[in-house]
């Protein structure tokens, strides 16, 4: 049985600034006032750092660290308000920026729903909301984004035991504790993006829908919260990640603790075609797995991140919940330890669970965009998105259907996915003659490219953001239907279940949003050091790049130099790879190490930088920065 909240006369959104009061017209002003709160995505923001600018857009204040507990205090407001604040740091693994104001001082929380307030009542997009001036952020505004918001969540507050005229920017917040306003933001993920205006998008994590405001524009959709969310209490996963931590601290701590933190319905398999399942095996392979570091494993005495909450299956007698899964290494950095991992509620306490489903599902999205330029300072700019779908060839399972639903709610298939022959790690894409995704399941000339085929090349133009315009209507998840004939006819069941719904890794953004997504930008004087750089054959070098942002902000993580555009990885012309840890929330760099080989590189010859980051929500992201010594082709590459 489900609770029903509908929206049905939810007030618009001022989002031109329009209705203020007399009192909007009075701008705030220091008094020696300060500002404090928390920051908080359910889990505590890890590694969080603020930063604050007044009503002209100046930097009253940045690089204030934020505890692990999720709380800053004591920043001085100078300058004229409303101030704007910036929280940015890691959800998960994914870093991430959320945003909050204060029109004088005391308590400003900054959350994902502090963000929405933000944007509903400016309209404005996050990557804008830090520059110049914001001249709509006034407490009329304000207050009527967050009346438009508790509205829409007005299911979601009572099952959190939450005012129905809660203050999302100032009321209490305890990050961590999956209690209160904590629940809360646990219990929906609240995305925004750029369609026809800066959006807000919310899902529930503990029940279905979606909804979906623009500012100005009456919400769509509804938000439901299942009966039974009531009875389950979040406040144990906090608990449980603190101990499994010290059950990693040692070996012999995780021989002889572990397994009393795992569920009995556990499953693990760290890519093993064979799984283990049970408490004492998924225990026994995590302790060989975390202390194998002679291969990927990261070794004793890491610790597990506080655990940002997915999507909750309340309808067993033990209620599931996704979480993240991350590790902070020795030296500080965070790596995440598979997708779609769970914990499970057994006898009131909760337990890890493992993989949340029995077989390895997992789908992502990525945005890429390449620059090229030549000596003569001609440019060509082009983009891709693609949805990647990755499915284990399980035994017997001989074909895969990916789909995902309309805002009318009616299905939409995205691809079809068999067996390659041999002994395929996943399911690859079915295929038309021209290598496009062929959707009829049975068509004679439908084709397999190869074993490792599991991207899908998202049209340009409209053709492709009608998918786009799908995940955001309806929301960020697409559902697998498994089949046990090539016909694609006969329902595969594992589990007891043939559908799998899985959320997505992120949104691409629509064709005409691409130019103003925030891509980084090489500097002058590293584009310059691209074009002339050179290595005699065997030698080692270095490659200094350094990039900006002139809209918003992406965490680039990783990057490589090569030396011809077929750069995966092993691959010869692969020179250099380097991880990124110099950032802040405008402008990055690093110095990536070079080891040519045995044919020399001159200064003119094909050179290519390419940066691998992530959003927020996940969605990877590729720049590419192209010299191209002999001039730029018809489509955008350099000529040969």
């Amino acid at each position: 049985m489900w609770t029903f909240v509908s929206m049905a006369g939810l007030a618009l959104l001022t989002g031109c600034g329009g209705g203020g009061s007399d009192g909007d017209s009075r701008t705030p002003r220091a008094t020696g006032a300060s500002v404090g709160g928390s920051v908080a995505v359910g889990a505590p923001m890890a590694d969080a750092v603020i930063r604050v600018v007044d009503s002209t857009g100046a930097v009253i204040a940045s690089g204030v660290g934020v505890d692990a507990a999720g709380a800053y205090t004591g920043v001085a407001l100078t300058g004229t308000g409303p101030w704007r604040i910036e929280a940015c740091g890691h959800a998960g693994d994914n870093y991430r920026c959320i945003y909050s104001v204060t029109q004088g001082g005391g308590t400003a929380n900054v959350t994902p729903l502090t963000t929405a307030a933000v944007l509903l009542a400016t309209g404005q997009s996050p990557e804008d909301l830090m520059q110049g001036t914001s001249p709509t952020l006034t407490p009329t505004n304000l207050a009527n984004a967050q009346t438009a918001l508790r509205q829409g969540l007005s299911g979601v507050l009572a099952d959190a035991g939450v005012a129905s005229d809660f203050d999302f920017i100032s009321g209490n917040l305890s990050a961590g504790t999956r209690t209160g306003y904590d629940r809360v933001l646990d219990a929906v993920g609240v995305t925004t993006g750029e369609a026809s205006q800066p959006f807000v998008q919310i899902t529930p994590r503990m029940g279905t829908g979606n909804l979906y405001i623009e500012a100005g524009s009456a919400p769509q959709g509804t938000l439901t919260v299942d009966s039974a969310a009531a009875s389950v209490s979040l406040a144990g996963i906090e608990p449980l990640f603190v101990s499994l931590t010290q059950a990693l601290s040692s070996r012999t701590a995780c021989d002889a603790n572990l397994e009393g933190l795992i569920a009995s319905s556990a499953m693990m398999s760290f890519d093993s075609p064979t799984p283990a399942t049970g408490a004492h095996d998924v225990a026994a392979l995590m302790c060989d797995f975390i202390g194998d570091t002679a291969h990927e494993g990261p070794g004793f005495g890491v610790a597990l991140v506080s655990p940002t909450l997915g999507r909750c299956d309340l309808s067993g007698a033990d209620p599931v919940c996704r979480v993240s899964f991350v590790l902070r290494m020795p030296d500080g950095s965070l790596q995440s330890i598979g997708e779609e991992m769970a914990v499970a509620r057994e006898g009131g306490n909760w337990k890890f669970k493992g993989q949340v489903n029995p077989i390895a599902i997992h789908a992502n999205a990525t945005v890429q965009r390449s620059q090229a330029f030549d000596a003569g300072g001609n440019t060509a700019v082009t983009y891709q998105r693609a949805l990647q779908f990755d499915i284990q060839a399980y035994s017997g399972l001989q074909c895969a259907k990916v789909s995902q639903r309309n805002a009318s709610g009616n299905e939409v298939v995205l691809a079809w996915f068999k067996p390659y022959g041999g002994s395929p790690q996943r399911l690859s894409a079915w295929r038309d003659g021209s290598s496009n995704v062929e959707l009829n399941p049975t068509a004679s000339g439908g084709t397999l490219r190869d074993a490792d085929d599991t991207w899908i090349m998202l049209p340009d133009g409209t053709a492709g953001d009608s998918s786009i315009n799908n995940f955001y209507r309806a929301g960020r998840s697409v559902t697998f239907t498994l089949y046990g004939n090539s016909a694609c006819s006969t329902p595969f069941t594992i589990a007891g279940r043939s559908e799998f719904e899985v959320d997505v890794m992120g949104v691409p953004p629509l064709s005409d949003r691409l130019d103003s997504f925030p891509w980084p930008n090489l500097t002058a004087a590293s584009a310059a050091n691209l074009r002339t750089l050179s290595l005699a054959s065997s030698a080692s070098g270095s490659f200094q790049a350094s990039w900006t942002f002139a809209r918003g902000f992406t965490n680039m993580g990783e990057a490589s130099f090569c030396t011809d555009y077929s750069c995966g990885d092993g691959s010869s012309a692969r020179i250099g790879e380097g991880r990124i840890s110099s950032s802040t929330s405008t402008a990055q760099s690093l110095n990536v190490a070079l080891s040519n080989g045995s044919t020399a590189l001159p200064a003119a010859h094909f050179k290519m930088l390419a940066l691998y980051g992530r959003t927020g929500e996940g969605m990877g992201v590729q720049a590419n920065f192209a010299y191209c010594p002999n001039g730029i082709g018809s489509f955008g590459q350099c000529n040969p």
